[in-house]
């Protein structure tokens, strides 16, 4: 779709990024596999998901395990990678994309290869379910690998139908959906894997596109605010609490920090550290929580001054 890619990120940060490597504690009957996001909520609690057995956890702040979500309604189901002219079966797997966590502590996750979206409240019940289980499509009800859920303040929450249809989608608190926008394309207002949504203080959306290797700034009645283009497959995208965006270069290796205006601060890209940064979650503190799906972790890492 975009032959011409952005340059990869290579290190360039007078800061290095230190990893702890006693964090976090899992039992060992656990054993993580491809690490593909993580969501905090306003108690501490750290969520996990990844595409092995029992692929949604939770995390006290301590970094100790406490539960499995969703034991109950989770099951594995076959993907299909897009990127090419025709879907290429993947394995037979737990497929969870990524977590989200509202205003209220309720936890959202992404199926790929169910093409669901399921909503738990903060005790890990399931209160809600979107989509058709096992059938893509591209209509109000239909999803075709979604990436990520976005919930606003207002209730109204945002949807990156990400690898089948590369749409944003809007829908109301109730979950009636009220617009979308997107299809396959490299122009503005078209997408090639949406892949994370965030937003600031005023509302404003901030979405990876990962394949054309951008980041989209759009207002929530999907007008085009900004684009930043040059940025080689980013995936993951956090607000943080400094005002600043944090963004992860899967295939690069790389940890970025941007400004609101899409001028890149920081890259962390010390060879080795990183194997595919899917995603990364800031916390108030400015402590970064890292999900690599390469090498199967969750890091817990500091920006320490050189």
């Amino acid at each position: 779709m975009n032959p011409t890619r952005a340059p990869a990120f290579v290190h360039n940060s007078k800061s290095r990024l230190v990893i702890d490597p006693n964090w976090p504690e899992l039992p060992s009957e656990i054993t993580l596999f491809c690490v593909s996001g993580t969501a905090l909520d306003s108690r501490g609690y750290l969520y996990l998901a990844h595409r092995g057995d029992n692929p949604l956890l939770r995390f006290n702040p301590d970094g100790s395990f406490d539960r499995e979500i969703g034991a109950d309604v989770q099951k594995k189901s076959i993907a299909y990678n897009l990127m090419g002219e025709k879907p290429i079966p993947m394995d037979l797997r737990n497929w969870l994309h990524c977590v989200h966590v509202d205003p209220w502590d309720n936890v959202w996750i992404t199926d790929v290869g169910r093409h669901l979206i399921m909503r738990f409240d903060p005790e890990g019940s399931l209160t809600k379910t979107m989509g058709v289980d096992g059938v893509s499509g591209s209509d109000a009800t239909h999803f075709h690998q979604p990436t990520h859920v976005c919930v606003m303040p207002s209730g109204a929450f945002f949807v990156s139908d990400g690898y089948g249809n590369s749409r944003v989608m809007k829908f109301s608190a109730e979950g009636e959906m009220l617009l979308e926008w997107g299809s396959r394309g490299t122009a503005i207002g078209e997408f090639h894997t949406p892949h994370i949504i965030t937003h600031d203080e005023d509302g404003r959306l901030y979405i990876s596109d990962r394949e054309n290797d951008r980041v989209l700034v759009y207002d929530q009645e999907g007008n085009n605010l900004a684009e930043w283009p040059g940025l080689h497959s980013v995936d993951g995208l956090d607000y943080a609490p400094d005002g600043t965006i944090y963004g992860g270069a899967g295939i690069d290796g790389a940890i970025l920090r941007l400004d609101k205006q899409g001028q890149l601060l920081d890259v962390w890209a010390a060879p080795g550290q990183l194997g595919y940064p899917h995603g990364v979650t800031v916390a108030p503190d400015g402590t970064l929580y890292i999900s690599e799906t390469n090498n199967s972790r969750l890091l817990r890492a500091r920006i320490q001054t050189v």
